[in-house]
């Protein structure tokens, strides 16, 4: 366990992925008393005691090829890997050393306060102003949402939304997102964000009866967890949820109908003593 006094490093103060890297050995250092690079590199593929030295020289670039295995090293989590994976990709592309490396453009990612799910429907509506179609016709959200949301409440979302800044106006009357993607995480239980997988497993129980099988996904598996598989299997999802909103982030690709993807891992009933 660390010392209180010793932090462990924040991916986003850092403007140089070596600079961290260097920040993570030392700390694994300091906080693991069985810690080597020479050791933790043992079992790697593609990374050696020597490549990890030569790159902290800045003598060797970190390349995408070697993210996985070097993740594994600094023992990122996967909000860290996704972080770390984009930042490579960004300086690979030959991004300008001003920009804040790892952000995603403002028109793609935006963290949020749980004030937008004051209504869970808000979400649906802002994601509707993706499509090109309603950003021109904004009624027609009315019509993509009618199974789920009377119009007065869908109308009350939008100038919520456009109050709130999460949608804007056009200078030739179009109405769009701000960002792709609205990302409200907070560390502490929340009533709204439970409202919200509420309203959002009642949309996915709707789609099983409107929608058939070729134009919808549903798989549910079962199986017998303790507390090591269990927290294996969280940090699998949290990776895939990672890659599921940089995904959404960055999709460019027009949209012609909105989708709902989730991800719920869940207790079938009480523990067996």
């Amino acid at each position: 366990m660390a010392p209180p006094s010793l932090k462990r490093p924040i991916i986003s103060d850092f403007q140089d992925p070596v600079e961290f890297m260097r920040a993570m050995i030392e700390y694994r250092k300091k906080t693991e008393r069985s810690f080597s690079v020479h050791a933790a590199t043992a079992s790697l593929r593609k990374v050696s005691p020597a490549l990890v030295s030569l790159i902290l020289k800045k003598q060797r670039k970190i390349t995408l090829d070697r993210v996985e295995e070097i993740a594994k090293l600094l023992q990122l989590n996967a909000s860290e890997k996704i972080y770390f994976k984009n930042w490579l990709e960004r300086n690979e592309r030959g991004a300008e050393e001003s920009d804040k490396p790892g952000d995603a453009n403002s028109r793609q990612r935006k963290e949020v306060s749980t004030h937008i799910l004051s209504d869970w429907i808000n979400v649906y509506v802002k994601d509707c102003f993706q499509l090109e179609k309603v950003q021109k016709q904004p009624s027609l959200v009315h019509q993509y949402l009618a199974s789920y949301a009377h119009p007065k409440r869908i109308d009350k979302a939008i100038e919520f939304l456009l109050r709130e800044g999460h949608l804007r106006r056009t200078m030739d009357g179009r109405i769009v997102v701000e960002a792709n993607l609205a990302v409200a995480d907070p560390k502490v239980p929340s009533k709204k964000i439970r409202q919200f997988h509420k309203g959002a497993m009642g949309v996915a129980k709707t789609a099983l009866d409107l929608f058939p099988p070729t134009e919808r996904l549903a798989n549910t598996l079962i199986m017998p967890l303790n507390e090591k598989s269990y927290a294996d299997l969280t940090e699998l999802i949290r990776e895939f949820s990672e890659r599921l909103q940089d995904f959404a982030a960055q999709n460019q690709e027009p949209g012609e109908r909105l989708y709902q993807l989730i991800v719920n891992l869940s207790p079938t009933g009480g523990k067996v003593e």
